[in-house]
């Protein structure tokens, strides 16, 4: 009789304790925020060698390990020729500290890049970070780009600020503002043709302006993955300036003959992330 109660009871446990421990393992896939390399790949004809290049984008000045040596380490190992820093770098609640532990490593020893993102202007500081964040070796780009030459290929990078650089915090998704087209207007007439080009601008949904605009590649980020994702079925839940249910949350779009690679960015904030863990992003173009 005993033993009967014992084998009945062994089985009540196993029938309720592995659902309950797949949910657990569920759960914490679903809300991890463990840092993810997230890989693109372009092919182009105007390239010679192919070139590497990280995105770094809404870290809105989190820390990943001591003195960012997790985001650190995963760098070194993707080994990138260049570094892109799309907005969102810094914060407007947060201090500073992560910020210039990075750039305070990666500065001197990658080609670097930066663009402003709202919540540098939110702070009231985004002057002083600019001014800062050069002092660390980084270039900040305000409507004008940069030709470099990587693996013996020649590479055009430019960058436009944050629209609310402009107006007083105008929250824009029409890219309505003259001051944010002049400078993507001067970026346009800089470009040169015969040279893969790549623009730098924080927010992915201004996608009337960047189809067809001539650039090869667009990167963005500002959305955050649209926080929360399903695989399969919902590709984000919510983002700034896009509202429910993005067209833009994250991933590779086309918009014509011009491509854009949305970020989902490195913000762990005090917001949920579900199926959306933050991301380094790295894009190889290659030639065709």
């Amino acid at each position: 009789m005993g033993k009967s109660i014992l084998k009945h009871t062994k089985k009540q446990i196993f029938k309720y304790l592995l659902p309950a421990a797949f949910l657990c393992l569920l759960l914490a896939h679903a809300f991890s925020k463990r840092l993810v390399i997230r890989r693109y790949e372009e092919t182009s004809p105007l390239l010679e060698n192919t070139v590497r290049m990280a995105v770094i984008t809404d870290l809105h000045a989190g820390i990943y390990g001591d003195g960012q040596d997790e985001l650190l380490g995963a760098l070194q190992k993707e080994d990138p020729d260049v570094i892109l820093l799309v907005g969102d770098i810094a914060d407007d609640e947060v201090p500073d500290d992560g910020v210039w532990m990075l750039l305070s490593e990666i500065g001197g020893a990658y080609p670097c890049f930066y663009v402003s993102g709202n919540h540098e202007f939110w702070s009231g500081r985004a002057e002083a970070l600019k001014q800062k964040i050069e002092e660390y070796g980084v270039e900040v780009l305000e409507g004008e780009g940069r030709t470099l030459e990587i693996n013996g290929t020649k590479l055009q990078i430019f960058g436009v600020d944050d629209p609310d650089c402009f107006g007083g915090g105008a929250r824009l998704t029409d890219g309505s503002s003259a001051e944010w087209q002049g400078q993507l207007a001067a970026c346009e007439a800089a470009r040169r043709d015969g040279i893969y080009s790549v623009l730098m601008s924080h927010r992915p949904e201004l996608v009337q302006d960047y189809e067809n605009s001539g650039f090869d590649l667009v990167v963005s980020g500002h959305a955050h993955g649209g926080q929360i994702r399903i695989p399969l079925i919902l590709n984000g839940l919510f983002a700034p300036n896009q509202g429910w249910f993005p067209s833009y949350a994250g991933g590779r779009y086309l918009l014509g003959d011009t491509a854009m690679i949305v970020s989902r960015g490195l913000c762990r904030n005090e917001l949920p992330r579900i199926y959306n863990r933050p991301e380094l992003v790295m894009i190889e173009i290659t030639p065709a």
